[in-house]
């Protein structure tokens, strides 16, 4: 059994139909959750479909927190975010596509700012 969870950008619905409407929510969505759970997410990534699934569990009243990581994307949330820059230093990647893949952020700040966040959240939710 879970007593906390961390959603880091991750759909909370269905893929949708090929004529494009949206799928269905998941029951997470739906119906909240009664656990803690923090959505967290970059400025620099945005989906209609993360926003209607994390909008409809920000609504749903449940114990949902949401946080950010300002000056980047979606990938920074993996080892992206420390080898994406020593790529582009290497002349391996140029800074287009290292903002597009983890945005301007520095490793020195990402990785603590992912650490931290979630690493907190934890703390303040699990029995120890």
């Amino acid at each position: 059994m879970l007593d906390a969870a961390v959603n880091l950008e991750g759909f909370l619905d269905h893929v949708p139909s090929p004529t494009g409407e949206p799928g269905p929510l998941l029951p997470v969505a739906e119906e909240g959750t009664r656990k803690p759970l923090l959505l967290f997410g970059t400025d620099g990534y945005w989906n209609p479909r993360y926003a209607r699934s994390w909008s409809a569990m920000l609504e749903s009243g449940c114990r949902t927190t949401h946080r950010q990581i300002d000056g980047a994307t979606h990938w920074v949330f993996t080892d992206f975010a420390q080898q994406a820059p020593q790529l582009q230093t290497a002349g391996l990647m140029t800074a287009a596509d290292r903002n597009q893949l983890i945005g301007p952020i520095e490793p020195a700040a990402a990785r603590p700012a992912v650490h931290d966040q979630v690493a907190a959240f934890f703390a303040r939710h699990l029995r120890g």
